[in-house]
């Protein structure tokens, strides 16, 4: 009897290389191949759109039947939660530079799942191939909006109309291997609930699943480790200290900082903090309120739609995908906390502001594991709250959500978060 596939056993991979395109074992190397630490309840899935073909006829034999096709097939839906991870390369550089926070490519990667917000936000490869392309900025820094080419950091674009599709994540099931082909990052969620490690899920889509099979499973299976089909088991074989290696993944906890191999950190949400800055009166001067919270999120959503075609006699697949309204929002909790710059004042001050829209005076900063590293912080120069709500528990607490605005400096070209990582 076979053995069965086990969750626990299972792992999955983000790379820009087509195994089942023919790309060779070789191709796969530290620089576009990453390997995603996963927590249990991942997801994968195809499934198809059908229709129905009725018949009903009147008499006393009358045809009944139907028959149902699969007329076009859906786009793949993937997801998966992994931790935030802070990685301490925060310094651009020339390519072997090993001065502190910085990696052997040159390029700033403050988090462990750097290409997985690159993919998000921007409109530039994580990988040209043959070398890594970090889009993230000196000071461990990713902004929604457009920014020029700098030291350790490659040009982008938040504003943008296809999201990256060249890319493939392979969803390896203990001894079976799925491809999902030109796979798109749709959104991320950040969660900071204060009794557990930061983590993001993340979401998206695909244009095929297909299993691998013959010379691309033993491919896969000899860059991720497993049992090829004769039989005999391999060895992953990860290497995050030099990026040139071949048949070869960047494994998710660990780092080339400076020169040196190093462990990712971890992120304790009990210290994170958010800062919340609003003026009720367009021009005033803002009140800042500094809060301990109870729970914290933080959502970016590229609103992906595809495009299939609708012929007859065939079995359709989609041809790619647009990008929606970029969404931008998060949410947080505090206790119910009366004085000045407290969570009272706060709410009074969202309540009785009359405009219609106060974004453009108002801002939030949400820092996940706090101010002392490692963190994680996302800042919203221009943001819309929404009235808070008072939560009746055994301590009364004070919700509130709020959706980022384009500043208007930046207006046309995104710049509704900064995000910001320290190790």
């Amino acid at each position: 009897m076979t053995s069965l596939n086990l969750q626990r056993n299972s792992e999955v991979f983000f790379s820009t290389v087509d195994l089942l395109g023919g790309a060779a074992v070789s191709a796969m190397t530290p620089s576009n191949t990453w390997k995603l630490e996963v927590l249990a309840g991942f997801a994968v899935s195809a499934s198809s759109a059908t229709q129905d073909i009725t018949s009903l006829e009147s008499g006393l034999s009358p045809d009944r039947s139907q028959q149902r096709f699969n007329t076009a097939i859906n786009p793949v839906e993937w997801n998966f939660q992994v931790y935030l991870r802070p990685t301490g390369v925060e310094t651009g550089a020339a390519a072997g530079t090993t001065t502190a926070s910085t990696n052997a490519s040159g390029n700033v990667k403050p988090v462990a799942d750097w290409f997985m917000w690159q993919s998000l936000v921007s409109n530039t490869r994580a990988s040209t191939g043959t070398a890594d392309q970090s889009v993230w900025a000196t000071g461990g820094r990713l902004a929604t909006v457009n920014t020029a080419a700098g030291t350790g950091s490659h040009s982008t674009r938040s504003n943008y109309a296809i999201a990256q599709e060249d890319q493939y994540l392979y969803f390896k099931l203990d001894n079976i291997i799925y491809q999902v082909s030109n796979a798109a990052v749709n959104s991320a969620v950040v969660d900071a609930g204060i009794e557990e490690i930061a983590t993001v899920t993340w979401s998206g889509n695909g244009t095929t699943l297909r299993e691998l099979t013959g010379v691309p499973r033993n491919n896969a299976v000899s860059v991720f480790g497993g049992i090829l089909n004769s039989g005999s088991t391999v060895t992953a074989n990860a290497n995050a200290l030099n990026l040139s290696n071949v048949a070869c993944y960047h494994p998710y906890n660990q780092m080339n900082v400076a020169g040196v191999l190093a462990t990712n950190s971890f992120i304790k949400n009990r210290l994170s903090s958010i800062n919340f800055q609003h003026a009720t009166t367009t021009g005033g001067a803002g009140v800042t309120y500094t809060f301990p919270v109870t729970a914290l999120t933080f959502e970016y959503n590229n609103n992906l739609t595809y495009l299939t075609p609708e012929e007859l006699s065939a079995l359709n697949s989609p041809i790619g995908n647009f990008v929606g309204t970029r969404g931008v929002t998060g949410s947080a909790t505090m206790y119910l906390r009366a004085g000045d710059n407290q969570s009272t004042q706060f709410m009074r001050n969202i309540i009785q502001d009359s405009r219609t829209s106060s974004a453009q005076s108002a801002n939030a900063n949400l820092i996940v594991g706090g101010t002392t590293a490692p963190y994680v912080a996302f800042f919203m120069p221009a943001v819309q709250f929404e009235f808070p709500q008072v939560a009746v528990e055994d301590v009364l607490a004070v919700s509130v959500n709020f959706m980022a605005q384009e500043p208007t400096a930046t207006r046309g070209q995104g710049g509704e978060v900064t995000i910001f990582a320290d190790k």
